[in-house]
């Protein structure tokens, strides 16, 4: 068997292990994706809970300042029952009205602060809501990437043993110069040799579809030792039988 007919078994293994791998990785990507918008949900319900809980501390804050007022308005009423001055009475009288209109004030803010704290409150819920949605989103992606981790792994061990058997024959040089081409072009380490025009001799690379030298055609079909490398993209090439058969004199 040829250099290339082992590195195209080799190659057709780790394809198919690309593609058992793939399903998880898709899986695992829709995940993480669901995490995420999960992770950003949460970020937005504590903002806005910590909002709410602010207005609402300032809306109680708001009623004990208008319930102190109230009770010193009830102090002064007291006072004002025991005066026999009109002037002090009158300047008792100016100083309710002022404490009133204060109490006016301070209960437009209150109110103003609870409706605050009930728009927040109807946030708060709703946030709360999408939360929990979510989780239950992300509970059902962790169980369909566990489902099908569980579905690959024995045919995920049966190929890499095969793999395993596939590479143990190729020269340690050989199999590096694959294996860094395979992590390089994420599984294009190989290129098939493409016929354009035999008549004109034109034959391009099936990995970057650049025109090849008949000096490299030529050395792909009769090099059976090591490999040969496309000098434009650098992956190893290879020739289907029927292409072999077709230029190599009987």
């Amino acid at each position: 068997m040829s250099v290339q007919d082992q590195l195209r078994e080799l190659f057709t293994l780790d394809q198919q292990v690309r593609g058992l791998r793939s399903r998880v990785d898709a899986a695992s990507r829709r995940l993480n994706a669901q995490r995420n918008k999960l992770e950003q949900l949460q970020r937005q319900a504590s903002e806005i809970n910590d909002q709410y809980m602010h207005a609402k501390a300032s809306a109680g804050n708001l009623e004990s300042d208008s319930q102190g007022v109230e009770e010193r308005i009830e102090k002064i009423r007291k006072v004002m029952a025991g005066v026999r001055s009109n002037k002090e009475y009158s300047a008792l009288l100016v100083e309710i009205n002022t404490l009133k209109a204060e109490k006016d004030v301070i209960e437009g803010k209150a109110l103003e602060q609870l409706g605050k704290v009930e728009e927040l409150q109807a946030t708060v819920d709703e946030i709360a809501g999408k939360v929990e949605a979510q989780s239950k989103l992300v509970a059902g992606a962790e169980k369909e990437v566990e489902e099908g981790q569980a579905e690959i792994a024995d045919q995920l061990g049966d190929l890499e043993k095969e793999r395993a058997v596939a590479a143990e024959p190729i020269d340690p040089e050989t199999l590096a110069l694959y294996n860094k081409l395979d992590e390089d072009t994420e599984g294009e380490a190989l290129g098939e040799i493409e016929e354009q025009d035999r008549r004109r001799m034109e034959y391009t690379c099936g990995a970057c579809f650049m025109s090849l030298p008949i000096q490299v055609v030529n050395a792909t079909l009769t090099t059976n030792d090591k490999p040969v490398t496309c000098p434009n993209c650098g992956v190893i090439l290879y020739a289907k039988t029927e292409l072999k058969e077709a230029l190599i004199p009987k």
